[in-house]
């Protein structure tokens, strides 16, 4: 699995303080949630889309998530097993401090195969082409000397050429940044922070790609 996606099939998992009490708010078809589902739910969905979502639609989220994990584990146990061995390689079972906080990881986790698939066997070149020219502005550094000092900073948002070495060494896990400039072989420098904005923004291009297909799986899904 590539580098790009080691920090996304597990959420950092926040140890919420449980109450011994909390109120429920919805009680339907064996389907029951709590207040504090919901700020579950809230708080891990930040984590993940780094967007906040008000009551009524972490509700909506929440009531589609516990029908498609109940009926994935009726219909299709196969697979919720290999996403809970997926889980539990990064997170201890003791740490999960209840059963929706599970299954909301799992929701996360079974859309991130979809990403994964989408990555694996459909994202190309002219993928990576559409997000570099979205970001508008791609400045890096560029060395004679494999970046121990700097000649100067180019915008590569645009560079064809660029893009396919990025391609090439994204799809091999290198990280060997090596273009040709009037005719003189430089490296590209790709520091830790900007090489996280082009991961990231690798991600939310994926995301939104498969999410038809995604919510076509949930709709069909939790429907069984």
């Amino acid at each position: 699995m590539n580098k790009i996606f080691n920090n996304i099939m597990i959420i950092t998992l926040i140890f919420f303080t449980l109450n011994s009490y909390s109120n429920v708010i919805y009680d339907k078809k064996d389907i029951i949630i709590s207040e504090l589902d919901l700020k579950y739910y809230k708080e891990l969905h930040f984590q993940k889309f780094e967007n906040q979502i008000n009551n009524s639609q972490a509700l909506k989220d929440l009531v589609k998530i516990k029908k498609l994990i109940e009926n994935l584990k009726k219909n299709n146990p196969t697979f919720i097993k290999k996403i809970d061995k997926i889980i539990f390689q990064a997170i201890e079972k003791d740490d999960l401090k209840s059963q929706t906080i599970l299954d909301i990881i799992r929701f996360f986790n079974i859309r991130n195969e979809f990403v994964y698939n989408y990555y694996n066997n459909y994202f190309d070149e002219s993928d990576l082409k559409i997000i570099f020219n979205d970001l508008k502005k791609l400045e890096l550094p560029i060395s004679l000397n494999n970046c121990f000092t700097i000649v100067e900073l180019i915008d590569f948002h645009d560079s064809l050429e660029f893009i396919n070495i990025f391609f090439k060494n994204l799809k091999a896990q290198k990280d060997n940044y090596e273009i040709f400039i009037d005719n003189k072989k430089y490296s590209v420098c790709i520091d830790t922070r900007s090489n996280k904005i082009i991961e990231k923004e690798i991600f939310k291009y994926i995301e939104f790609k498969i999410q038809k297909d995604f919510e076509k799986f949930v709709y069909e899904n939790q429907n069984r």
